[in-house]
Parts: structure tokens; C-alpha cells; sequence
């Protein structure tokens, strides 16, 4: 399974709402949140999306996010690259989590506050990752404003 066809996500308003944070009782988990409506439905949800510091340390791995995130660097003052780089970061992470989201959606979402967990879409997420990295990346460089700087 890949990325749901847009007129799946089309049915539902999503809205990042806050994360990523860390899990309370998890330390190797973070989780960012999304509020979730679907035309049909009469009122909104919220959905907490968890990942595991592991899961991320691998997607950031396969697609090679240090050599690109160091490419876009380029494009900032010196000054600024530790800001920068948190921010990247965090944005990776609220990526990562839509990608989950997104397959949730697909798969169909009751309405209610739920959480997915971690382990969840794991064999589609490295699809989505391997297939189509620049659903992490795109998010990233257009929020920061850079232009990407192809790997050499």
C-alpha cells in the first residue's frame, strides 16, 4: 500500500495541533496530535499519533536526512543552523506522524479520540519511506522556506 489517493483525504479537514512530545511512560516514544473532521461527521476528534525514537532514527537513516538536511543548511547563516536543525527535526517528526495518520484515515477512522500506536502501518511507513521520501522532506523545505540542494 502506498500513499492514499488524495480524494480519500479529501472526506476529512486534518489539523496539526500540537507535538511532537514525549510519552509519558515511554521515553523512547513521542507523540504529536491532529484534530480530525470528516464532512459527515458532526464534530471533530482528536487523534494522538505515537512513533518510536527507533522507527524515526531508521526512516531518517534510509533517506539519507543528514545529507539533506545539511544541503539546506547551506542555504542559512552559520548562526542559525542549531535553530534551524531543531526545527527541521521537529518538522521530520510531525511528518513522519501525518504519513501514519494518513494511512489511518485510509484505512478508515471511527469517530472518537483514539491514539495509533507506534507499531502501527510499520510495513507501509518504510514503503511510503523507501517509495516516496520527499512526503517526509517536501514538508520539511517548504515550512522552512528552502530551497533542497541536490546530494552531490
Amino acid at each position: 500500500m502506498s500513499t492514499p489517493p488524495s480524494s480519500d483525504l479529501a472526506h476529512y479537514r486534518v489539523t496539526f495541533f500540537f507535538g511532537p512530545d514525549a510519552v509519558e511512560h515511554r521515553p523512547d516514544h513521542v507523540r504529536c496530535v491532529f484534530n480530525v473532521k470528516k464532512r459527515s461527521w458532526k464534530g471533530g476528534v482528536q487523534v494522538a499519533v505515537d512513533v518510536t525514537q527507533t522507527h524515526l532514527v531508521r526512516a531518517r537513516e534510509r533517506i539519507g536526512y543528514p545529507a539533506w538536511l545539511g544541503g539546506l543548511l547551506q542555504r542559512v547563516g552559520q548562526g542559525d543552523h542549531d535553530q534551524v536543525t531543531r526545527r527541521a527535526d521537529d518538522l521530520f517528526v510531525q511528518a513522519f506522524c501525518t504519513c501514519t495518520l494518513n494511512l489511518a484515515l485510509h484505512a478508515g477512522l471511527e469517530q472518537e479520540n483514539q491514539m495509533i500506536a507506534a507499531e502501527a502501518f510499520g510495513a507501509e511507513l518504510d514503503r511510503i519511506i523507501d517509495d516516496q521520501p520527499e512526503q517526509l522532506t517536501d514538508r520539511i523545505r517548504l515550512e522552512l522556506d528552502l530551497e533542497d540542494v541536490p546530494n552531490a
